[in-house]
């Protein structure tokens, strides 16, 4: 051996031994919780989550780790996971002041003013010369319309900070809610004079100014905000609603479409933007953009009832009644909704179903007004929908009043459940492709085994993507299997992978015989069931897929959108693939994969308590199963158990998948 090659070999065996586990461990804890605070400066938020998750395997009780998650996760608007994280730090490190404040924080956006108010209150006890920590309180108390209070501890700020310009600020939009405009403008221009280049003081001022009628004023303030940061959003939303006091509908459509260009999630200025075209009498457009509001917000009671407005209008009663009766079922007691549901029945010739819900809206409106006779012209001011005309003008659709480039939470996504597992052929990927794979990927204890001992170098893993394979490679490999199947131990072991290549290439027809000659020759591998299972499902989806498509061909435009045809197919019932789960379950009771794809099958089926059952098993053998965790939410979420699956999804996030950050946005920020 090479003499100074010997010398290293000696002193890494002799760094070891000096160097123990716990220092290692030390040393690991440390580089990944560096390197999640890089990728937080740099605002990359679900990669930071996954540095801190490392440095946390390496340290269980590294508070400095969940305090930073819990940062992370706060700016994604994951606001309960961030609590979560805040309540660790203080659990390890229960003088750690900023916990407090920033798990108050997180309770003030998610409207537990009190525990918010608590947790200030003990900030403040640990640190009672901390300005930010009263502007924080005053915020709190702000929401909870406290003014006084808020205005109290903004004061206390300034004391102790006299260059604090958010407490200037904050103050400022306290004194104008009081109707103390003069002290308002005092101190939103002292929070202008110390911090100049603040937007958000620019447009809390515009607002003021508007608020105040002082239009011309309040464009100054926008268009300066404009020049400062040109791709905020939010200036132009509340620029168009001074251009809409000042009756240029022109300039407010086209600072909607502004807002829309930088933000095409933006929900809200779709709905406003709606509401002025169908004012124009631009029908169509109007509808398209209330399209919009329900792809983006599919609960948005408002939208559906506006839309049918504008469908009676376009003298489409069967659409418009369709509407009406989707807003019901988001708000039963919605008493506009019955009459101009009635109004379109009538229209439709259904004078049965017009009655019944004219005597819905009467009972309804009796019932609040404590009884007695409804007159008509009571009725018909239940049935004005110019209440819901209102231009919308509260900051529901942006975050702090800024919709942020790049964050992950306003991603646009299709919200459906993560796909079943396979066990597949890993086949090598370069390193630029891999990258995109290995996240998502599980072994469990015998594949690991497997793929430690098999001496033809097979590697096999669980996952829910395509794993890409070219077909002649595959085919290649399939060959180089037959020819030495008895390194394989078994015969059995080689129907196995080959009926996985297959499913890989969705040939079908060609990985369920490969799959039915591996339990011939050996009944007991519930690999084999499962992967059957899978490949089944997948078949009978495509096949019912086929169907619908041929179902189609030949029908007439007039009936082209109607669900006869869909009606008329059944979908598939997957009994064989519910068999073989369970096949490979009574083989296999700690199989978790086969408990998420059985769950996956039943709520396709409907059963939702059923798969709640089998994802909440699969999350038990399996802890760390983000998908199984994410799908379970949908589907809490289905059923309106919003505080679990909220916390479910949070999980789901932090365990690696992005798409729950946008239905966390979506569902548990509010």
């Amino acid at each position: 051996m090479n003499k100074n090659i010997r010398y290293i070999v000696l002193l890494f065996g002799l760094w070891f031994i000096l160097f123990p586990a716990r220092s290692y461990a030390q040393v690991n804890y440390q580089h990944f919780l560096w390197a999640g605070q890089l990728e937080l400066s740099k605002s990359n938020f679900t990669q930071a989550i996954y540095d801190f998750n490392t440095a946390l395997g390496s340290k269980p009780n590294g508070f400095e780790a969940y305090f930073l998650r819990g940062i992370a996760k706060y700016s994604l608007g994951d606001f309960k996971g961030a609590a979560g994280d805040f309540t660790r730090t203080v659990q390890i490190h229960p003088l750690y002041t900023r916990a407090y404040q920033y798990r108050g924080i997180c309770y003030d956006r998610l409207n537990e003013f009190h525990r918010a108010l608590k947790d200030f209150a003990r900030a403040l006890e640990l640190d009672p010369f901390n300005p930010e920590i009263y502007v924080a309180r005053g915020n709190t108390e702000m929401h909870m319309n406290n003014y006084k209070a808020a205005i109290a501890d903004y004061t206390k700020a300034i004391q102790l900070d006299p260059k604090q310009s958010n407490a200037y600020l904050n103050r400022g939009i306290a004194y104008h809610l009081m109707k103390k405009d003069h002290l308002a403008m005092l101190d939103v221009n002292k929070a202008i004079k110390l911090d100049y280049f603040n937007v958000d003081a620019w447009i809390k001022r515009g607002m003021i100014h508007n608020d105040m009628d002082s239009l011309q004023s309040a464009l100054k303030d926008f268009n300066h905000a404009a020049t400062l940061k040109p791709d905020y959003p939010y200036i132009y939303f509340q620029r168009a609603i001074t251009y809409l006091k000042m009756g240029d509908t022109t300039k407010v459509l086209q600072n909607y479409n502004k807002v829309l260009k930088l933000d095409p999630n933006n929900a809200l200025t779709y709905y406003n933007k709606a509401l002025l075209e169908s004012m124009q009498g631009h029908f169509q457009k109007a509808l398209n953009d209330y399209n919009k509001v329900i792809e983006i917000n599919p609960r948005n009671v408002y939208a559906y009832y506006n839309r049918g407005v504008v469908e009676l209008q376009m003298h489409k009663p069967r659409e418009a009644a369709a509407d009406y009766t989707k807003a019901l079922k988001i708000f039963p007691g919605f008493v506009g909704a019955y009459i101009n549901r009635s109004y379109a029945r009538e229209q439709l010739g259904d004078k049965k179903g017009a009655l019944a819900d004219h005597d819905s809206a009467t009972r309804i409106i009796a019932k609040a007004r404590g009884g007695g006779k409804v007159s008509r012209e009571l009725y018909k001011h239940y049935g004005d929908s110019s209440y819901f005309n209102k231009i919308m003008t509260f900051e529901a659709d942006f975050l702090n009043g800024e919709m942020r480039k790049g964050r992950v939470q306003f991603r646009r996504i299709n919200i459906e459940p993560k796909p079943d597992f396979y066990l597949i052929y890993a086949f090598d990927l370069p390193s630029s492709v891999y990258d995109q794979y290995h996240e998502g990927i599980y072994f469990d204890k015998n594949i690991s085994v497997f793929n430690d001992d098999n001496k033809l170098g097979i590697k096999l893993l669980f996952t829910t993507k395509h794993w890409p394979v070219q077909e002649k490679i595959a085919l290649q490999k399939e060959k180089f299997i037959d020819k030495n199947n008895k390194l394989l131990g078994e015969p059995a072991n080689a129907f196995l992978i080959k009926g996985l290549i297959e499913s890989m290439l969705n040939h079908y027809a060609k990985a369920i015989a490969d799959y039915d000659s591996c339990i011939r020759k050996d009944s007991a591998i519930a690999y084999a069931y499962f992967n059957r299972a899978a490949t089944q499902s997948d078949w009978d989806d495509a096949v019912y897929a086929e169907k619908l498509y041929k179902g189609k061909i030949g029908i007439s435009i007039s009936n082209f959108h109607s669900n006869h045809t869909r009606l008329s197919i059944p979908p598939p019932d997957y009994k064989k693939s519910l068999a073989d789960y369970d096949k490979a379950l009574q083989l296999d009771p700690k199989m978790a994969f086969a408990y998420y794809n059985r769950g996956n099958l039943k709520l396709k089926l409907k059963k939702y308590q059923r798969a709640i059952d089998d994802y909440s098993m699969a999350i038990k053998l399996q802890p760390k199963m983000a998908e199984a965790y994410y799908n379970r939410a949908l589907i809490l979420l289905y059923l309106k158990e919003n505080k679990l699956a909220c916390k479910d999804l949070s999980i789901a996030g932090e365990l690696g998948v992005s798409d729950a950050y946008n239905v966390i946005k979506r569902y548990c920020s509010e």
